[in-house]
């Protein structure tokens, strides 16, 4: 079974029409902050349906964004590539993204900058232990830890982002060869189907499909998409363009506050997020039951943990080379 090459062109097409769009916009970066007075203070954030969306909606919908006189809206976005372009364009003032897509980006002169964390790794990343993403098998299949996913077919959204690269990190921490794993993107939605059918022999999976495949008995667990020892690093990451950050700091200093409100007000109270996944974004309670819900980001962004992702991306070809952390961050003046 070959790897779809689909999600290759889009990407390269996504940053072939943001690099084209960024001429413009790079011009006009380089000026001063406008007054505080003419800042925007209409936000349209694209952010995921999955559970890692829950954050900024409910810093939405808990009025934490109106009380700062901000008028914030989520915008439904199907991946990082495909946020890109609209942030760019002006369609997206704020974008939710993985953080290597991000790096990718900035890395291919897309005038976009780390503004806050989003999502952040909730775990230690431990055989077994669950998280928001799985690596999942059939309950009487050999596998037993990642190293056993040499010389195996494995499911996974996309090649070269950072589900992908986190396994491969696993894999190879654990003792077994991350290069001898024939990756192939499958559907998130197909993951468990393609598993079952036996058309791969292990599949990645986001919450809660993981949580409720392995709950009834259809999947077992062997290793979550957190990397050992990566706790609290950022997996997803809001940015925005250079041009629109310059133009409105005060507006993005307030963004950046109160999302980490509102995230913080998640990690404190799990229940609360999933009765947000139910009311914003269509999930049924019943699916939620075992769902984890991730940790988000609640403080800056530290150069050390944004260094040692980029060092991951360079080792597993992501990356060419090791970007200065100044040229991913904001810096809000």
């Amino acid at each position: 079974m070959r790897a779809p090459i689909r999600g290759t062109r889009q990407r390269r097409s996504a940053y072939a029409a943001a690099t084209v769009l960024a001429l413009g916009l790079s011009l006009t970066a380089c000026g001063g902050a406008s007054t505080a007075a003419s800042e925007v203070t209409t936000l349209k954030v694209g952010a995921t349906t999955s559970l890692a969306g829950v954050g900024i909606r409910n810093t939405i919908s808990s009025g934490i964004f109106k009380a700062d006189g901000l008028s914030v809206a989520a915008s439904a976005i199907k991946s990082g590539n495909d946020a890109i372009p609209q942030l760019v364009s002006g369609g997206l003032q704020v974008a939710q993204i993985d953080t290597t897509t991000a790096m990718q980006a900035i890395a291919k002169g897309i005038p976009i900058k780390i503004v806050a964390a989003a999502g952040v790794q909730s775990t230690n990343g431990g055989d077994g232990e669950p998280s928001t993403g799985s690596v999942l098998v059939l309950p009487n299949s050999s596998i037993k830890t990642p190293a056993d996913l040499a010389g195996k077919t494995l499911g996974v959204p996309a090649i070269n982002n950072q589900i992908w690269m986190n396994i491969r990190i696993a894999i190879d921490d654990a003792g077994g060869d991350s290069s001898k794993v024939k990756f192939v993107e499958v559907p998130g939605a197909q993951a468990i189907d393609l598993l079952v059918k036996g058309d791969i022999q292990a599949t990645t999976a986001s919450e809660p499909l993981a949580s409720s495949s392995v709950a009834a008995g259809k999947v077992r667990l062997i290793h979550s998409t957190d990397i050992p020892n990566g706790k609290d690093q950022p997996s997803s990451v809001y940015v925005a363009t250079n041009d629109f950050i310059n133009k409105n700091p005060g507006t993005m200093k307030k963004f950046i506050a109160d999302v980490y409100k509102g995230q913080g007000e998640v990690n404190k109270d799990k229940e609360l997020g999933k009765k947000v996944a139910v009311d914003q974004l269509g999930y049924k309670a019943a699916q939620l039951t075992h769902a984890f819900i991730l940790d988000y980001g609640t403080r800056a962004i530290q150069p050390a943990e944004i260094d040692a992702v980029a060092k991951n991306a360079v080792k597993y070809g992501i990356l060419s080379s090791v970007p200065d952390t100044a040229s991913l961050l904001a810096t809000i003046k």
